[in-house]
C-alpha cells in the first residue's frame, strides 16, 4: 500500500477523492445542524452556510420542512478542499524527502 503512495499522480487522485469527501462530511454537518435549527425554533426560512457559501435553503411548509439545495457551492467547497489537501500532502512529502537526503549525507 505504501508504495502506491509514491507515485504522485496516486497521490493527487487520494487527495482530490478525500477532499470531496471531507467536503461532503461538512456540509451534511451543515445540513443537519441547519434542520435541528429549524426544529428548535420557529423560524421560517434558514439559509445554511459553509464559509459564507449558501450550500442549503430550508422553508417551512405548513408543518413540514423542504430544503433546497445550491449545488455549486457544496461543489466548490469540495474542490476547495482538494486542493487545500493536495498542496498540503505534496509539501509534506517533499518535506519529509528533503529531510531523509539531508539525514543520508
Amino acid at each position: 500500500m505504501r508504495e502506491k503512495f509514491k507515485n504522485p499522480t496516486v497521490r493527487i487522485m487520494a487527495s482530490i477523492f478525500g477532499g470531496i469527501v471531507i467536503g461532503v462530511l461538512i456540509c451534511f454537518v451543515a445540513i443537519s445542524i441547519g434542520y435541528n435549527q429549524m426544529n428548535d425554533t420557529s423560524l421560517t426560512n434558514y439559509n445554511v452556510k459553509v464559509f459564507g457559501l449558501s450550500i442549503f435553503n430550508i422553508h417551512r411548509v405548513g408543518s413540514e420542512l423542504v430544503g433546497t439545495p445550491n449545488n455549486s457551492s457544496m461543489m466548490f467547497i469540495g474542490v476547495i478542499f482538494s486542493m487545500i489537501l493536495a498542496i498540503f500532502i505534496e509539501i509534506f512529502i517533499a518535506l519529509k524527502n528533503k529531510y531523509r537526503k539531508e539525514t543520508k549525507k
